[in-house]
């Protein structure tokens, strides 16, 4: 069975209602302006959380609670900063594409879709839709988040602000923007929109730091969600009395709001650590908990960084000694959330900033080298720019950690050679040309690399970080997967493969572990270090070494022979097999075994088993597991289609 996925989403905008948490004074004040005709500028500083307040917005059940019909309101969110080379034609399509969801009239919804289809579309029409919307008793609420990147944009000169503004007068469009600087400092940077009177019809409102019963209720209440989104029930104890309900215990969540303090952002990255932790089942065992703490300091430090850049040296000032710094300063670390209210001037927002604070003000490196002790685990040290957050997994040749580069906010997974090869040339030589197989590929399906380096005798790779898991985690002995999703996975590992094969580079390690899923579903080919370059050379395999996975190697491989590309597409055949039957076609006591069955035996027949497996994909098996290579497909994208052609021919 699958793990659950971890409810708490640090790092992502938050879509889904039964995730959101909080924020209830702020909701109230925006539903309160959208059923008055008022525009609000949501105002804070990142990672504060504004994008999923206005994402949650539209959810039909929260605008009942705060007195809002769904049925009449039409929202519309833009993410502006994601639209920087947009034109204006494509900010009014992307407007009435976003609103023509929310339509239910067949005819409106006709009326959009038509206006979005057009080459030019220009305001005059747009201004005319959201009229004929607003007469069939619609208000339509536009959100315009990142802001800034629209007053920066070539493409919005002064006079778009004037159309919007006529919007808002003509036809009651009400306008919720979200922006680190508030709207009356936006118009002093960029003075070409100084003039313009849309930015007076906002009131702002701060966003900072939660209320301290609203960040209790976020730890406990995602931590006490089932993967549906429901709140899981109360445990039972032996004599049928309620023993407490699942998730955080009290001592847990008073642990984490001092690590956190109520910042959104950190709560959910210490909710998320915790979790993982296992924090949810029961309260963790010292070294446990001090483990969990390292892993949140390692990733939360890189933001206080980001944060201690952004403050001027008298803010720095107020955070270390709030009591030696006028009152205007603290007003402004309040607002934007650096403090928090405690005895007279306040204090900083949680203990863990506080102490990185004070080691700014010592100047003490706080960053653990990286370490070249046997076995050691590098969460916390730095690797080049890039921050150790936690340890993935391992390998005979390799360590895999998930990363932060803080000064692009990206996470990246980080390949290092294990200390006890870092001596060896010839593990040194393969780590560096997975290295060079891999910066040569650009394909959606095969893992990106972002950055290779040394530091001492140690040899990283940093790649793209995938996040949903591999199929080895998603496969159950005995269960079949869905066909759907089969034909899903071996289409994109085929386009994988043919990419590889056309850039004369065989894998030879196709299996499970090595096919990882992005959030989205989409597989990704990982694990190129064995991976053989057919132009320019031999390799590096001796004559009679067997260079794979024997559950996946193909005959010839596991006799010691060269390696090609009909090599990866047996493996692939036996990746199938074990998703279309749920078990491997080759089991032994041994590795040796299960490669000599590879060599002489053939596959268990499916339909020999089950009369009613497809007799079009036993024969599809049969031609990828065929024993001579060149028997097999001329390519995995041959495969591919012809799976796909049986299996839409059964539905």
């Amino acid at each position: 069975m699958s793990a659950p996925q971890n409810p708490f989403f640090n790092r992502h905008r938050i879509i889904k209602p039964a995730y959101f948490q909080g924020r209830q004074a702020e909701l109230e004040q925006l539903y309160g302006a959208i059923l008055t005709g008022q525009c609000r500028a949501v105002v804070g500083e990142r990672k504060v959380g504004k994008s999923s307040l206005l994402s949650h917005l539209p959810n039909a059940e929260t605008q009942q609670r705060f007195g809002l019909d769904p049925g009449q309101h039409l929202y519309a969110y833009l993410d502006v900063e994601g639209m920087g080379s947009a034109t204006r034609a494509e900010f009014w399509q992307e407007v009435l594409d976003q609103l023509q969801f929310g339509l239910h009239d067949p005819d409106l919804r006709a009326t959009l879709r038509q206006a979005i289809g057009e080459r030019e579309l220009r305001f005059m029409r747009v201004r005319r839709i959201l009229r004929r919307l607003s007469d069939a008793g619609y208000r339509i609420v536009l959100m315009l988040d990142e802001f800034e990147a629209l007053a920066q944009s070539q493409h919005f000169e002064p006079d778009f602000y004037g159309e919007l503004r006529s919007l808002a007068g003509e036809v009651g469009v009400v306008y919720l923007t979200g922006s680190k600087r508030g709207l009356y400092e936006l118009t002093y940077r960029h003075s070409s929109t100084l003039s313009s009177p849309f930015f007076n019809i906002f009131v702002e409102l701060p966003l900072a730091l939660m209320p301290e019963d609203e960040a209790k209720g976020l730890l406990v209440k995602l931590s006490r969600l089932s993967p549906s989104g429901s709140l899981r029930p109360r445990k039972e104890g032996q004599d049928g009395e309620q023993a407490g309900q699942a998730g955080f215990s009290p001592p847990i969540v008073a642990q984490a709001l001092e690590w956190t303090g109520p910042h959104p952002f950190f709560l959910q990255l210490a909710g998320y650590q915790l979790w993982e932790s296992g924090a949810a089942q029961g309260d963790l065992a010292a070294d446990e908990l001090e483990l969990a703490q390292r892993r949140f300091l390692a990733e939360a430090e890189d933001h206080f960084r980001y944060f201690w850049s952004q403050l001027e040296n008298v803010e720095r000032d107020g955070i270390l000694h709030p009591e030696q710094v006028s009152e205007e300063v603290r007003r402004q670390l309040h607002r934007r959330g650096f403090l928090q209210p405690a005895g007279t001037f306040g204090q900083p927002f949680s203990t863990s900033f506080a102490e990185f604070a004070r080691r700014q003000e010592q100047a003490t490196p706080s960053t653990p080298a990286l370490s070249t002790a046997p076995g050691s685990d590098l969460t916390g040290a730095s690797v080049g720019p890039y921050r150790v957050l936690e340890r993935c997994g391992q390998g005979g040749m390799s360590e895999v950690y998930k990363g932060y580069h803080p000064m692009i906010d990206r996470y990246v997974a980080i390949k290092v050679l294990r200390p006890a090869l870092a001596d060896d040339d010839e593990f040194r030589t393969r780590f560096q040309r997975e290295a060079t197989a891999i910066a040569a590929m650009r394909h959606p399906n095969i893992v990106q690399l972002h950055d290779f380096g040394q530091l001492g005798d140690r040899f990283y790779m940093v790649m793209e970080f995938i996040d949903g898991g591999s199929l080895r985690e998603r496969q159950i002995e005995g269960k079949r997967i869905p066909l759907s999703d089969v034909v899903a996975i071996v289409r994109g590992v085929a386009a994988a493969l043919d990419y590889a094969h056309n850039q004369n580079l065989v894998h030879r390690d196709v299996k499970p572990a090595n096919i990882m899923f992005t959030r989205d579903g989409d597989p990704v080919l990982t694990d190129f270090g064995i991976a053989r370059v057919i132009r320019g050379g031999t390799g590096m395999t001796m004559a009679g070494m067997s260079v794979g996975t024997p559950d996946y190697m193909s005959p010839e491989q596991g006799m010691g022979n060269t390696a090609t590309h009909h090599s990866d597409i047996y493996s692939l055949g036996v990746v199938l097999y074990e998703m279309l039957l749920g078990r491997r076609p080759f089991v032994a006591d041994t590795p040796f075994g299960v490669i000599v069955q590879h060599i002489q035996s053939s596959f268990p027949s499916p339909r020999g088993e089950d009369p009613t497996f497809p007799e079009a994909l036993e024969g599809i098996l049969r031609r990828a597991l065929a024993k001579d290579p060149l028997e097999r497909y001329a390519s995995a994208g041959e495969l591919a289609q012809e799976l796909q052609t049986a299996v839409e021919a059964r539905e």
